[in-house]
């Protein structure tokens, strides 16, 4: 059997396989007498096939496998979550007004409540609305003091109607907005300011909301000595 030497000096034995594709990493060899033309040598260390001890891993894991790819002496395992797009937030810098609001969530009078509305027919059904000192926007956009929200597209976004406390006479009124969906006090169209009492009932859309008063004649945050 032909001895055969590899670069670092050590013999290596050699005997034929089927051809796989590769050729040993000291360049190619010539078969041994007789074998055909479709096997290459395989070359044996100590026993070992060499395939498994210099192609392999110490488990005899081919790195031609899915599992195992082939990787330069040294280079590490990729990470798993290595080539993904990593989002990194950074500290927003504080807007004016930032503090204002931080100080109005923290202290309930800042923005006391004066009433409710409490959705009685329509989408949201059940839930309850503030209503604040002063004008009260209604509508389906953020923006909106009270924002009613609940799914009915047939609320205006922007101030389908207004809702005001007026602390000096101590009374409620009502009005439309901007829009030109319609706003219904009790069944009747509100196209002027109109005075409202309540437990009355306030249509935008396919929403029914019910009114409660809870700044009146006979109360108001004013009565409240500090």
């Amino acid at each position: 059997m032909p001895i055969r030497r590899r670069g670092d000096g050590k013999i290596v034995d050699e005997e034929t396989r089927p051809v796989r594709g590769r050729e040993h990493e000291d360049g190619p060899t010539t078969p041994a007498p007789g074998a055909d033309r479709d096997t290459e040598p395989t070359y044996r260390i100590g026993g070992v096939p060499a395939r498994e001890s210099l192609f392999g891993d110490d488990q005899g894991r081919d790195w031609d496998s899915p599992t195992e790819p082939i990787r330069a002496p040294g280079e590490r395992a990729p990470e798993a979550d290595e080539g993904k797009t990593r989002v990194f937030k950074a500290n927003r810098r504080p807007r004016p007004g930032d503090a204002d609001v931080a100080a109005r969530q923290d202290d309930p009078m800042a923005d006391p409540p004066v009433g409710w509305l409490v959705v009685v027919g329509g989408p949201g059904k059940g839930r309850v609305l503030t209503l604040g000192n002063g004008m009260n926007t209604i509508g389906r956009s953020a923006s909106s003091r009270v924002r009613l929200d609940f799914g009915d597209e047939n609320v205006s976004r922007q101030n389908h109607a207004r809702l005001i406390y007026e602390p000096r006479q101590r009374r409620w009124l009502l009005g439309h907005g901007d829009g030109t969906n319609l706003t219904y006090l009790n069944g009747d169209l509100v196209v002027d300011v109109v005075e409202i009492q309540a437990g009355a009932e306030i249509q935008l859309g396919e929403t029914t909301l019910r009114f409660q008063a809870f700044c009146s004649k006979e109360f108001d945050w004013q009565d409240v000595d500090d």
